[in-house]
């Protein structure tokens, strides 16, 4: 059975991060039809489904495991969506993986992993949802970083692939215009497992320190990242082939 025409739909990837939770979150609550993607991890992903139907009153949820990575996998998914809501309105491109090393000593393996996740498992996706979507205020929301803009030491494949993404959100941007819209989202300092776990935050002195050093001298949680997903989605109707910083000030340009 399908959602009623009128209410939205969107797929989410990489749904069970902390980012894809809070925009699940936040897209339920604004009475979203939702489509949780996940690789591996079914069980976690169907107690997430219950909750937001349950807690976060979302009309309806379903979830879709695809490895982004394949194109089979992503052309299934599409498919599998489209007969049970009916549609797609807005794709949430957020699945993504880090698989650092010095850049002397990366594997072929791990540049493809990291590339093949973030940039190509966006463009496969997009591609899918574009070619499905008949509407005409559709939207694609990519996840960037602020690596991308200014790099890091030991992670050339996940920075590469980040600004890969903000160079094919202006080429879907102006190729799609102007049924769909699209931009990129890129969280700073954000309160996430993999943050907390990169910069070792558990100790109070490089949390202060991490904080200090944000203009709002604070982090960010994964709902600020949400709310500017979900406005991108809904309000910002004149908004196409943008980049939106989500870092209390930090990268200021």
């Amino acid at each position: 059975m399908t959602n009623k025409p009128e209410q939205k739909v969107v797929l989410i990837t990489g749904a069970l991060s902390d980012i894809g939770r809070a925009t699940a979150t936040g897209f339920a609550q604004a009475g979203y039809c939702v489509a949780l993607n996940y690789r591996r991890n079914e069980q976690p992903a169907q107690a997430f489904a219950d909750w937001l139907l349950h807690e976060g009153h979302a009309p309806r949820v379903d979830c879709f495991q695809a490895d982004i990575r394949k194109r089979e996998n992503v052309t299934a998914m599409f498919d599998q969506a489209s007969v049970a809501l009916g549609k797609v309105d807005v794709l949430v491109n957020n699945a993504g993986t880090n698989l650092d090393r010095p850049f002397l000593e990366m594997s072929d393996e791990e540049w493809d992993t990291v590339n093949d996740t973030i940039l190509k498992g966006s463009f496969m996706c997009s591609q899918e949802f574009a070619r499905r979507y008949k509407g005409s205020s559709g939207a694609i929301i990519n996840i960037g970083s602020v690596t991308a803009l200014k790099g890091r030491q030991n992670g050339a494949n996940y920075c590469s692939a980040r600004a890969g993404v903000l160079a094919l959100t202006k080429c879907l941007a102006q190729e799609l215009a102007p049924r769909i819209r699209v931009n990129t989202v890129t969280p700073g300092r954000i309160d996430t497992e993999e943050v907390r776990g990169r910069y070792q935050l558990a100790e109070s002195h490089n949390k202060a320190k991490f904080e200090k050093e944000v203009p709002l001298q604070r982090m960010g949680t994964p709902e600020d990242v949400a709310e500017m997903i979900l406005y991108l989605a809904t309000a910002g109707q004149y908004i196409t082939g943008q980049n939106f910083l989500v870092d209390g000030g930090l990268f200021m340009r």
